[in-house]
């Protein structure tokens, strides 16, 4: 052949492959030349017999007619025993042991040529992978098959038959092996299949295929005495200690790549260029051998051939969707569960449905995987020589050819008919692609980015399609493919040192990471446009995902087990974002991208701190929530010194604070000291780092995601309640309209609002399966402790006053610290063994510093709020949360600043510039006492509240204020309650029609009210009672004791006066009315103040201070035993003692009634005693203008602003004035 010229040879090449391809005219074209499909048959099956294997010279290469067999006579054909026996086998040696030469496909075996990689579940995902040759009829359900016809390109001249002739009739060519008959189908199959019958028969298969591999050890190979003379020649040693020859390695490259040239190849997949390339040049490389091996079963692809039937053509009739392209748009079983037939709930359900059509890309694909996975099976069976060259060599330049043309494939460079998504997707959704590959793609590409860029975008798109199907409300499962698929890509490294992330760049590359606005709802197009907006999308939220409510909250009990597996799902989801997320930020091209993708979330979903919102403008909940988390996780780690406190005031912040209210400063304050540290040469704005930009990215997160989601919940539960309060409503009364006109139209809303709550109910599960979840309650509980730290350290820099930090706290967005106190609220309401798990030192500091430093809070709401977490942690003492309020009590700054700072909050809350303030007041000072009740047990926070009793006018506003409640909550509770004694008595007189309905909600009403204001005065009147045993000398000042005196005089007539009887309602203990516990309280209040200059203020209240009062109190008390007989008497004396004080007074009063106008306070008009000047120039009274200045600071004649100070003594007119009353004493005297 070496004399020949080059010419020629190329000449003669051409001629051969023609006549070898088979190609010629004819009225139908012959079957590809020996494509055996791909199952193992048992050993018997596989014994050929002796006459099935051709000679070349009965086929010689060098002819130019092909040898095409006569199909429509199956009589030409030799007729194969299908038991042979192994003693009528001559070398069967040379047949492959893993089914490379194999038969139809039969049930019991149609598992067995699954490839078995390390990431596959064979009782899982074989149905979907193995596009074996499978007939067109044939049905995949569960894992059970249905042998029908089988494809005519592998069938020859019968039509659908399986009987032994027809199926093995088959075009034979030269140098193909003859198909055995094939393996008859197991009787009595079951429809259903189970996984251990799977199991034992892949086992079974397995241990054959190993047995097999036995004869081909390299050093147990004799060599075939049937060779021919040619071959010996060209049989070459390898240089290794291995001693595996040329043709030795030939036949392990035929055995991988499943094909075969020659008589004694060990393949299936008749190549007929390799076979002239060898008889052209027997001493071919091996590579080169390899590649026009791949190069000629794609060529064969690309024409219209399945050599080794892998496309499956049918699917289960009971598909619900089915994808055109590699899978897309189909239904996924997911972790949710969905409903099975009890027989098939044992059976292996593919994650992925098969598509019913398979485009020649796809298939080219699946035959380079299948090729691929082969090398990983060999050097699993044979390790220790595929560890060594000339071995290791070849196996590994043969996955080097098989991934180049994979990537030539994705590429499209090749005539083949294209998938819609990549025709890798489904092998990556269900974790089947051979070990190794996909790295290996990675490494030959991503040097160049246009290749990268063709192979692996349409990979990435069809990876967010997928998981985009799977949360769609239709669909609400199957997610966990999708995103372990995404994780995988952007785990794979690259380059020097493993330090490049080649898919997390490219995924920052992408237009829609980050797409711009184009609607008016950027928020919610944010989250379905953008890349990762699917894998942000699971959610347990019943408005995102409805059927899972539907199918899971269905019944309305609240099952905890469900809630628990729910939660550990979606956590797990979100455990694989955060790797994903970690992954790309971890690449440097891609970490500015990435966060500014996370910070056009934020800007585009700010509204939904908003009150009021449009939330179809906006992300929904579950995906806000899913962001959050994910930053969580990001942001564990970080330093808070490694933040920069002042970066939301930095001019390129992402996250914007500008337009927001601020702790302390106004708008224009807070630019002015913007522009003010601009200015300063001392100080310059940093670089914002990585930890900086994370963290407020967290913060500013909670406030649009967590806030919110926790407001929607609370307004669903009250929503709930309300709806499920007039239900039962209507159904009491329902015997009032049962016969009346207005009957049906309430039956009617009876049956909507019972709908209308079982939605909300299933909402509520749904929503609190959520929110409850123990991890996210405790990751945000940790983050806000950073945040607390943080904030404390601005309040300590603003006391200072010094240094740029000095008005930062005060420029603080008031959310930041609104946020801190929503979810203390709601998580000591709702998870109270997570803050007594997790609750931390800063949160704690964080809340008593706040309160104890108002002043430096203009919005003296948000010290309500932070109060009210300390009323609620006191509250719960029963809920286990002990622990939490004894860490609060022994802080040491509730031991010393914490009563003060309360008592001044107290008298503060008095205006709060609300239309509101009047009743909120009575409700934070209701906390407020709360919590000083718990104080006053504790010796040590008693000692501090005694002292600041002493300490001068703040103790005495705060009495005042607390004089002022108590009288009019004792007013209105006494009113309210004769308000229902009227009413309960009109009802036993008998009404009915519209008044009767009409009075009922007027006492409904009346009933809310009483309630609520015997609520609030009972502590008011414990404070007074407890104050008073320890402290007495605010009370007695004068200002206030002519008061406090007036207030104890009226409501004890209101009990014991000739109208008490007024106050007797029905069932007293609904409205927690106790007269007997309140006058007992009373009494003990004249008893703790039983001094002189109290008989006094008692004697000055002409109005109810009367001696028969008291006598008839005393009688009471006797009466009901309610005081002892020594404190009896006591009162008694007190109030004999006011008495002979009240004569004497009566006497003066008689005397100086003629007093001057001078001397007289012009307020009160009573005779002055200590008259001070007013900066206006009015004269008074000093303890009336001292009175009028405990409850408004002003000047009572022009309101302008007055304080004690500004008060100078009329010495001159006191001295007239005590002149004047010892003339008058003498002149009557």
């Amino acid at each position: 052949m070496s004399e020949l010229s080059q010419e020629e040879i190329r000449r003669r090449r051409l001629a051969r492959l023609a006549a070898l391809s088979g190609a010629g005219s004819g009225p139908s074209p012959a079957s590809p030349p020996a494509t055996p499909g791909a199952s193992v048959p048992s050993p018997d099956a596989m014994a050929p017999h002796p006459l099935s294997r051709l000679s070349p010279t009965s086929s010689p290469r060098g002819s130019t007619e092909p040898s095409t067999p006569d199909l429509t006579n199956t009589n030409k054909e030799p007729n194969y025993n299908n038991e042979v026996s192994k003693s009528d086998v001559t070398d069967q040696t040379n047949i492959p042991a893993d089914g490379l030469i194999v038969t139809e496909k039969s049930d019991n075996n149609l598992l067995d040529e699954m490839p078995d990689t390390k990431m596959t579940d064979l009782s899982q995902t074989r149905q979907y992978n193995s596009f074996d040759s499978m007939g067109e009829d044939t049905l995949l359900s569960c894992g059970s098959v249905r042998v029908g016809s089988l494809p005519q390109s592998t069938v020859g001249g019968s039509e659908g038959t399986s009987t032994r002739e027809d199926s093995t009739s088959r075009s034979i060519s030269p140098a193909q092996f003859a198909e055995p008959s094939p393996v008859r189908p197991r009787p009595n199959v079951s429809p259903s299949c189970s996984r251990r019958s799977l199991s034992m028969e892949v086992d079974d298969t397995s241990e054959r295929n190993s047995q097999s591999e036995q004869q081909h050890e390299p050093m147990e190979v004799e060599d075939d005495s049937s060779a021919s003379p040619a071959r010996k020649i060209y049989r070459s040693r390898t240089v290794s200690c291995t001693e595996l020859t040329e043709d030795q390695l030939r036949h392990i490259v035929a055995k991988i790549l499943q094909v075969s040239w020659s008589e004694d190849s060990a393949g299936g997949i008749f190549v007929p260029s390799v076979a002239a390339a060898l008889l052209d040049n027997p001493k071919l490389s091996l590579d080169e051998l390899a590649s026009e091996a791949i190069m000629d079963v794609i060529t064969q692809i690309a024409d219209g051939s399945d050599p080794l039937n892998q496309k499956l053509i049918a699917v289960s009739e009971t598909s619900k969707r089915l994808s055109e392209d590699c899978g897309d748009d189909t239904l996924t079983s997911g972790p949710l569960g969905s409903e099975m037939d009890a027989d098939k709930a044992d059976c292996p359900t593919p994650s992925l449905p098969i598509p019913k059509t398979i485009p020649t890309q796809g298939l080219a694909v699946s035959y380079l995987l299948r090729f691929y996975n082969n090398i990983n099976l060999y050097e699993r069976e044979h390790p220790k020589k595929s560890s060594e060259p000339p071995l290791s060599d070849l196996l590994q330049n043969l996955r080097t050819l098989l991934v180049n043309h994979l990537v030539l494939v994705l590429q499209g460079r090749f005539e083949l008919e294209k998938c819609r998504k990549s025709p890798l997707l489904p092998y990556l959704l269900i974790g089947n692609t051979p070990i190794g590959l996909i790295p290996e793609v990675l490494l030959a590409t991503y040097t160049e980015k246009e290749v990268f860029e063709e192979v692996f975008i349409p990979l990435l798109m069809g990876i967010r399609e997928e998981m985009r199907r799977c949360v769609s409300p239709a669909v609400g499962r199957g997610h966990g493919a999708a995103l372990r698929a995404l994780r995988s890509l952007c785990d794979m490294r690259a380059g020097p040192r493993h330090a490049l992330r080649p898919v997390c760049a490219l995924i920052a590359r992408l237009p829609s990471l980050c797409p711009e606005a184009v609607t008016t709802a950027p928020g919610r197009e944010i989250a379905r446009v953008s890349f990762l907006g699917p894998f942000f999308a699971i959610s347990l939220f019943a408005e995102e995902n409805p059927r899972l409510a539907e199918r899971l909250f269905a019944s309305g009990s609240s099952d905890r087990s469900l809630a628990f597996a729910l939660q550990r799902e979606v956590e797990a989801s979100r455990n694989t974002l955060h790797n994903i997320c970690h992954n790309i930020l971890l690449c440097p091209e891609a970490r500015e991208p990435f966060l500014n993708y996370f910070a056009a979330i934020l800007q585009r979903n700010e509204r939904r701190a908003q009150l009021q919102t449009d939330e179809r403008s906006l992300a929904g909940d579950g995906f806000m929530l899913n962001v959050c988390s994910v930053l969580q996780l990001l942001s564990v780690r970080i330093k808070l010194e490694r933040v920069y406190p002042l970066y939301t005031f930095q001019p390129d912040s992402w996250a914007n604070v500008r337009d927001e209210t601020r702790l302390y400063f106004t708008a224009q304050e807070a630019q002015d000291w913007l522009d003010e540290l601009n200015k300063d040469p001392n100080h310059k704005w940093p670089e914002a780092k990585f930890q900086t930009v994370c963290w407020f990215l967290t913060l500013h997160m909670h406030h649009v995601a967590l806030i919110p989601a926790l407001h929607t919940h609370q307004r669903r539960i009250r929503a709930f309640r309300d709806l499920q309060k007039v239900i039962e409503e209507l159904m009491a009364a329902e015997p009032q309209w049962r016969n009346s006109f207005s009957a049906l139209r309430n039956r009617e809303l009876l049956s909507r609002w019972r709908r209308q709550i079982k939605r909300l109910h299933r909402s509520k599960q749904c929503a609190e399966t959520a929110l409850l979840d123990g991890d996210v309650m405790r990751r945000s509980m940790q983050f806000y402790a950073s945040a607390c730290a943080l904030l404390t350290a601005q309040l300590e820099a603003a006391r200072a006053g010094t240094g740029p930090r000095a008005g930062a706290f005060r420029a603080t967005p008031e959310w930041y610290v609104e946020d801190i106190a929503e979810f203390m609220l709601f998580a000591v309401q709702y998870v109270p063994r997570i803050v007594a798990d997790y609750i931390e030192d800063p949160i704690i500091t964080w809340l008593l510093s706040a309160i104890c430093n108002s002043h430096l809070i203009k919005n003296p709401y948000l010290v309500a709020k932070i109060v009210e977490v300390l009323f609620v942690v006191n509250l719960s003492l029963p809920l286990k949360l002990k622990n939490v309020y004894e860490k609060f009590m022994d802080h040491p700054m509730s031991q010393t600043a914490l009563p003060s700072a309360l008592m001044k909050f107290y008298t503060d809350i008095e205006t709060t510039g609300q239309s509101t303030e009047f009743y909120d007041k009575f409700t934070i000072r209701f906390h407020i006492s709360i919590i000083l009740k718990g104080m006053w047990e504790r010796p040590i926070h008693k000692q501090a509240i005694v002292k600041e009793s002493r300490s001068g006018r703040q103790f005495v506003k705060f009495i005042n204020m607390l004089m002022n409640d108590t009288t009019f909550l004792l007013d209105e509770c006494l009113t309210y309650l004769k308000r229902i004694h009227e009413a309960q008595e009109g009802s036993a007189a008998g009404a009915s029609g519209a008044s009767a309905e009409a009075r009922a909600r007027a006492l409904a009403q009346d009933e809310r009210q009483c309630r609520s204001y015997l609520t609030l005065a009972r502590e008011t009147v414990d404070m007074l009672e407890y104050l008073t045993v320890e402290i007495k000398e605010p009370f007695l000042r004068a200002e206030l004791v002519d008061r406090l005196a007036s207030m104890l005089n009226f409501n004890l007539q209101q009990l014991c006066g000739p109208k008490c009887k007024n106050l007797k309602v029905r069932r007293p203990e609904k409205y927690g009315w106790e007269p007997r516990r309140l006058l007992s309280q009373l009494v003990d209040i004249y008893l703790h103040l039983d001094t002189p200059q109290f008989h006094a203020a008692l004697a000055a209240d002409e109005r109810s201070f009367r001696k028969e009062l008291f006598e008839e109190a005393a009688a009471r008390l006797a009466k009901s035993c309610i005081k002892t007989t020594t404190e009896i008497e006591r009162f008694k004396a007190l109030a004999d003692n006011a008495y002979q004080i009240a004569v004497s007074n009566q006497q003066k009063s008689d005397e100086f009634a003629d007093a001057p106008e001078e001397f007289r306070d012009p307020l009160m008009d009573t005779l002055m005693t200590d008259p001070v000047y007013l900066p206006s120039g009015k004269v008074m009274d000093r303890s009336v203008i001292l009175r009028h200045l405990l409850n408004s600071a002003t000047d009572p004649f022009n309101r302008q602003p007055l304080s004690e100070d500004q008060l100078r003594p009329a010495t001159e007119l006191k001295e007239k004035i005590n002149k004047w009353q010892r003339e008058k004493k003498g002149s009557t005297s």
